[in-house]
C-alpha cells in the first residue's frame, strides 16, 4: 500500500482509509509495503496483504497453481522490501464455482513448492466458492532482527539503485496476451516466466538496511514506486533512462521500437517486475558492490536523489524531463 500518489482514485482512498481507520504506530500509515508488531525482545513482526486476480494479475486462463504462486511470491516481496525473512502466510481462496479435485490438487502442489523453496509455511486461511474470477489472497508474515526497512528515509545526495532487470514483467504481459511475437522462443520464454512466477529478492531484502535509507519492491512500476519514494522523502529522485538495467531479451524487444525514448519510459512504467528499489549514501557503494556479489544479484545505480519532488528522468545529454507515465493503479 502506499499513500504518496495521485489526489484520487486507488491512492488517494488508501489516504483517507488511513486516516480515519490506521491510527495505531504498528499501521505505518498504511504507507508502507506492510505492518509492523514490535514484539519486545528486539525482534518485529512484518504483516503484508496483496489480494491477486486471475485476469487482472494473471491471464484469465491461468492455472489455479499459477495465480496462487504469484500471489505467494507478490507478498514474499513485500517482506522482502521491509527487510523480513519469512516465517508464515494465511492463504484466503474464493475459487470461480466449485473447483475440480484436479484444480485442488495443483494449487496445492503450487504452494508447497514454493514453500520449500522460500522457507515459509501455511498457518490457516479460508476457502470460499464465488461467482466470478478466481481470487487469492495472501497474509504473509516475517521476522526482522535488525534495522526495520521503510519507503522514508531517502537523503538529499543519495544514489538510486535497483536490483535484476526492470521491464520483463510487463513485456511477459504483453507476450502472455499475444502481443509481442517477433522475438524469438527462448525470450519470450524467458518474458513469460518473469511475469508469472516473479522472484522475491528475499536475501537481499534481509541484507539492505545495514546500507540503505529506503526501499520498495516494484509491482506497479518503477516511475510510480519511485514517486512513493520521492514522497517518502519529500525529494526528487532523479533517473538515468540510459542506466536503467535491461535483460537480453528486452533489447531484443528495444532494438525493433521505433521511438526508442517512449519505448525505454514504457519499460520503467511497466510493472510486476517484483525488483527492489533503494537508495544510500554514495559512501556505501563498495558495500553495495559487495552486496551485489553475495547474493548474485546485479545492483545497478540508476540516479541519484534531490531536491524537489516526484520523480525526472534524464538522458545522457545532462537534460531533464518529469516522468510522463505513472504506472499501474487498479482505479
Amino acid at each position: 500500500m502506499s499513500s504518496n500518489s495521485k489526489q484520487s482514485g486507488e491512492f488517494a482512498f488508501i489516504a483517507a482509509l488511513a486516516n480515519k481507520a490506521a491510527t495505531t504506530p504498528e499501521a505505518l500509515g498504511l504507507g508502507e509495503d506492510g505492518a509492523v508488531l514490535w514484539i519486545g525482545d528486539g525482534r518485529k513482526l512484518v504483516l503484508v496483504a496483496d489480494m491477486l486476480q486471475a485476469g487482472v494479475h494473471t491471464m484469465k486462463d491461468a492455472s489455479a497453481g499459477q495465480i496462487a504462486s504469484k500471489a505467494l511470491r507478490a507478498n514474499l516481496s513485500d517482506l522482502a522490501a521491509m527487510g523480513a525473512e519469512p516465517a508464515f502466510y494465511l492463504s484466503t481462496i474464493c475459487w470461480s464455482g466449485a473447483p475440480a479435485e484436479l484444480e485442488m490438487q495443483i494449487l496445492s502442489e503450487a504452494l508447497v513448492k514454493d514453500q520449500e523453496k522460500f522457507g515459509i509455511s501455511l498457518i490457516g486461511g479460508d476457502t470460499i466458492c464465488g461467482q466470478g474470477p478466481m481470487a487469492i489472497s495472501i497474509t504473509a508474515l516475517g521476522w526482522v532482527s535488525g534495522p526495520l526497512l521503510r519507503r522514508i528515509g531517502a537523503q538529499i545526495g543519495d544514489d538510486v539503485w535497483v536490483s535484476g532487470t526492470i521491464g520483463d514483467g510487463w513485456l511477459g504481459l504483453g507476450v502472455a496476451k499475444g502481443e509481442i511475437s517477433s522475438l524469438n522462443s527462448g525470450d519470450t520464454e524467458y518474458l513469460k516466466e518473469r511475469y508469472e512466477y516473479p522472484e522475491p529478492r528475499l536475501a537481499l531484502g534481509a541484507r539492505l538496511a545495514s546500507v540503505a535509507h529506503c526501499a520498495l519492491d516494484i509491482s506497479d512500476g518503477l516511475i510510480a514506486d519511485a514517486t512513493h519514494l520521492a514522497g517518502g522523502g519529500d525529494c526528487c529522485l532523479c533517473l538515468d533512462v540510459e542506466r536503467i538495467p535491461m535483460s537480453a531479451a528486452a533489447h531484443h524487444w528495444l532494438r525493433e521500437q521505433k521511438n526508442q525514448a517512449q519505448a525505454r519510459e514504457a519499460l520503467m512504467a511497466g510493472g510486476d517486475d517484483y525488483e527492489l528499489l533503494f537508495t544510500a549514501a554514495a559512501d556505501q557503494r563498495v558495500q553495495i558492490a559487495m552486496l551485489s556479489k553475495e547474493t548474485g544479484l546485479e545492483l545497478t545505480r540508476i540516479g541519484c536523489v534531490q531536491k524537489g519532488q516526484g520523480v525526472m528522468l534524464g538522458k545522457a545529454d545532462g537534460t531533464l524531463h518529469l516522468a510522463g507515465n505513472s504506472g499501474f493503479t487498479h482505479f
